[in-house]
């Protein structure tokens, strides 16, 4: 049974308390964090010049509901509260619930019956079976469907903003949804990626008629605009249920889940989550007071509910809309030392409002629902009393988040200054390592003078996500150091798996000293900001270039010295001369080497050329920086390196991440996260081929719904429309108007972007002339500088190709059928075959027609408007695909 100790005095300094040891257990008369609380503010009540210390033996101490800490339970700086496990005792605060009853079910499949599910008064999205987060039924299995297109703004009654509220599927993923059952699907999640964040959907209806899926609320991002062929997942119906290691429950109670190989449900601890945090910590900090003087060590933190709500759930960046388990507002003198945090739903600690002198030590935070560490509030502050700052995480390792909020961060600070994170080791999250600043642009910004030094922050992204970092900063942050960093394998899906990089408006920020290696795509990356200083790091193997300058300004951008970079693809610098001609850019002894033993270019020139025409660079090399095995990621310098003649500075980049030697546990635990197959397990989940048969017969009277489409007008009365005027199959053809005095005149425009390199690439559809109609379709390949593949110029009474000038007389408010065929990629002769069937006729045939020169990819597909007067015609039966 729990009893008060007598007094233990400290005889060290005069002044020390006495401290008075309290003692909890499972069986004992104090069997709870709350009843420790309350035993504690007894105390302090009493004896108030006492330090308290709760001491817990092993065991788990369940919770349902957050424990609340005020003013009231606070310590003061001579005689603190400490709530602590008992020697190395294993203490777990549980916000589970133990399932137990399981029996054999149907096929492979075991049961067990949850009665407060039943009744109405629990419900959970998680479920952790042997320590291990179990996958709720979803399908695809792994990986993601892929959109079709948005929906027209007819797809559904009174569907306001389509684009935000609604996405069309294709037909096999429709056949899905119309299966399941009413009683499931309003349970059901859809989660879909908008490139750095992430989307998750209860559905409101579904529309067979228009394969449409219309969401509950409205999307943060427009379907299908960030990302063309949109991913996105399905989870939460029974017929998912289909692979090991999958769950789903019922809204009656019953709990079905798929063993894995080897587990004997008969004797597994199945837990579910009940509680959403365990600690909140409530100050009235504007007055003032605080909640001060508290540690708690040794303590593990585990299973806390999150729903993600009727309309779902979705998110800005970084999962800044999700809370934490451990929440503190007006907290001062707060640490949590050795404590584990693992099996959340969302983030693990918070530091709201008002907090300072905070700390997080020696801390394993795992399994993660959102991130690790929450600094800050988004929202700016109002007073100095608001604003949090000097909170330190520090030796910590923060590991496999994102399993509920794929966007989250492992260190997320927004508002807050004086904050250090250091000795961490940071992996394993589909989004950004550590996240600095809430301010896009130049806008004052209170986060200053943050510390992120000497951390590990590795195994990025998994090609899930796009537009991240291992270090990701935004906005003024004079002060600010980002040094003794290792930071290595980041991939992203589409776009921006970077090392370092600094966002919108960073500013006075100092990089240096970090290895960086193996990123998706620049090691570095500043997109646009002020007089950053970048120096004296070993940059290396960047996928798809090494440098990267985003957005080119008059003032100081950033300085680039003294850095070593190696690399074994073709490109060095990201983007063309528009991005790195204009502006102040400084550059200055570089080592430049590409260890393949291609050219080191500086866009089309070597390093000589870029000097003289930039002025930059100066002192710079390109040589072989003599590291010891480049090629096995061993990045010591030999003593020759000639980066020494630089002034390049070496450091210890295995000081990095938490401390301890090879040897320790700690060192090793953190050292376990192992991915040997990263390059092969993060690849990006592929696109579908594009290939398009749309007769346009399931969209609504409204803008088309294609797949990797683009659509311009400029709604001075020309439009592109699915209408129910004419068609050449069906009721529905895809109907363009255009009207005189357009300025360009090549609008209205539609494109589509299918993207082939390869094989035989067809394109055909109907084509139905207006009077005075107008037009050209044509085949182009990538960038600003295209070659042209096929091309015809139509208009009333004639087709012409339009290098040969062949001509074919065809009739206006007829429907004609055209075709076109041409080689791609290494079988490319740059030639194209047209076929043209006009009504009554039989088909014509034109073959060797001639492309550009050098036309080998087929890019974008556009029909284009030409015509100076009011004007229509109509596409229909419109096929793209790759043979």
């Amino acid at each position: 049974m729990s009893r008060l100790l007598p007094l233990v005095f400290f005889f060290a300094h005069a002044a020390s308390a006495a401290e008075i040891i309290v003692h909890a257990s499972p069986e004992g008369r104090i069997n709870s964090l709350a009843a420790a609380r309350d035993e504690v503010r007894r105390i302090r009540q009493a004896q108030p010049g006492d330090a308290v210390r709760v001491r817990f033996a092993a065991g788990t101490y369940a919770i349902t509901e957050p424990v609340v800490l005020t003013e009231a339970d606070s310590g003061k700086a001579t005689a603190p509260v400490t709530y602590e496990a008992a020697g190395k005792a294993k203490v777990i605060i549980s916000g589970g619930r133990r399932i137990t009853g399981w029996a054999k079910g149907d096929g492979d499949l075991w049961r067990a019956d949850v009665p407060k599910v039943r009744d109405g008064s629990w419900y959970f999205e998680q479920l952790w079976i042997n320590g291990r987060r179990a996958t709720r039924a979803r399908s695809p299995n792994t990986g993601f469907f892929s959109m079709y297109s948005q929906a027209g703004g007819d797809a559904f009654p009174n569907l306001k903003e389509p684009n935000f509220r609604a996405f069309v599927v294709r037909p096999p993923q429709m056949e899905l949804l119309n299966a399941i059952p009413a009683s499931e699907l309003s349970d059901v999640l859809v989660t879909v990626t908008h490139a750095w964040t992430v989307g998750q959907c209860r559905i409101e209806a579904l529309s067979a008629a228009a394969r449409a899926v219309e969401i509950r609320g409205r999307s943060r991002y427009p379907f299908v605009e960030f990302e063309p062929d949109q991913r996105y997942f399905i989870e939460n119906y029974r017929a998912a249920l289909d692979e090991d290691g999958e769950w789903f429950l019922s809204r009656d109670g019953v709990l079905l889940y798929k063993p894995m190989p080897g587990e004997d449900m008969s004797t597994a601890e199945v837990v579910a989550p009940v509680a959403e945090k365990f600690l909140d910590f409530k100050a009235d900090w504007a007055a003032g007071r605080h909640v001060s003087h508290i540690t708690f060590r040794g303590i593990t933190f585990a299973h806390a509910q999150q729903l993600y709500g009727p309309d779902g759930h979705h998110d800005g960046q970084a999962a800044s809309g999700v809370g934490a388990v451990l929440e503190l507002e007006g907290a001062r003198e707060v640490a949590f030392e050795d404590c584990e945090i693992a099996h959340t739903g969302g983030y693990g600690i918070w530091f709201r409002k008002g907090s300072s002198d905070c700390a997080v030590r020696h801390t394993y935070l795992h399994d993660l629902g959102a991130g690790g560490v929450r600094i800050g509030e988004i929202v700016m502050p109002k007073s100095e009393a608001e604003f949090t700052q000097r909170v330190t995480v520090d030796d910590s390792i923060i590991h496999s988040g994102g399993r509920m909020f794929p966007s989250a961060c492992g260190v997320f600070l927004a508002h807050a200054a004086d904050c250090s994170v250091t000795h961490c080791d940071i992996g394993d999250l589909y989004y950004t390592g550590i996240s600095a600043g809430w301010v896009w642009g130049y806008s004052p910004s209170p986060s200053k003078r943050n510390r992120f030094d000497y951390n590990h922050i590795h195994h990025l992204g998994h090609g899930y996500l796009s537009d991240m970092g291992g270090f990701y900063g935004l906005g003024r942050a004079e002060g600010t150091t980002v040094s003794h960093n290792y930071v290595h394998h980041v991939a992203s899906y589409r776009y921006g798996g970077w090392g370092l990089y600094t966002d919108e408006g960073s500013t006075g920020v100092t990089l240096e000293n970090n290895l960086v290696h193996d990123t998706s795509e620049s090691t570095f990356h500043q997109h646009y900001g002020k007089w950053n200083r970048v120096s004296n790091n070993i940059f290396a193997f960047g996928k798809k270039a090494q440098i990267q300058r985003s957005r080119p300004e008059k003032h100081a951008s950033f300085a680039y010295e003294q850095n070593i970079v190696i690399y074994d693809t073709p490109t060095l610098l990201d983007g063309t001369w528009y991005n790195w001609e204009p502006g102040t850019l400084e550059m200055r002894n570089n080592v430049y080497w590409n260890s393949a033993g291609l050219p080191v270019r500086f866009h089309d020139t070597d390093l000589a050329g870029w000097q003289k025409k930039t002025g930059r660079d100066e002192g710079s090399i390109v040589a072989d920086p003599l590291f010891v095995d480049a090629a096995k990621r061993d990045f010591r310098l030999k003593t020759e390196s000639p980066a020494f003649k630089l002034g390049f500075k070496p450091f210890d980049f295995a000081e990095a991440g938490v401390r301890g030697d090879a040897k320790s546990e700690w060192r090793k635990l953190a050292m376990s996260l192992s991915f040997p197959k990263w390059d092969e397990e993060s690849r990006p989940w592929p696109m579908p081929e594009f290939s398009l048969n749309e007769d346009f017969e399931h969209m609504g009277l409204s803008f088309p719904t294609v797949p990797r489409q683009e659509i311009h007008w400029q709604n001075k009365g020309d439009s592109i429309f699915v209408s129910d005027e004419q068609a050449a199959s069906g009721k529905r053809s895809l109907k363009f108007t255009d009207v005189p005095g357009l300025k360009p005149q090549w609008d209205p425009h539609y494109v589509l972007k299918p993207k082939y390199s390869s094989g035989m690439a067809a394109v055909s559809f109907n084509l139905r002339l207006g009077e005075k109609a107008s037009l050209f379709v044509e085949w182009r390949g990538e960038g600003q500088k295209y070659v042209t593949g096929p091309s015809l110029w139509i208009e009333s009474g004639r087709i012409v190709e339009r290098r040969t000038q062949t001509k074919l007389d065809v009739p206006a408010n007829a429907w004609i059928h055209i075709e076109a065929t041409s080689a791609l990629g290494s079988k490319a002769d740059g030639k194209w075959t047209l076929r043209i069937t006009l009504p009554g006729q039989p088909m014509r045939e034109f073959k060797e027609l001639p492309c550009d020169e050098g036309w080998n990819e087929f890019a974008w597909l556009g029909f284009v408007s030409a015509s100076k007067e009011s004007s229509v015609f109509y596409v229909d039966d419109l096929k793209v695909e790759q043979r």
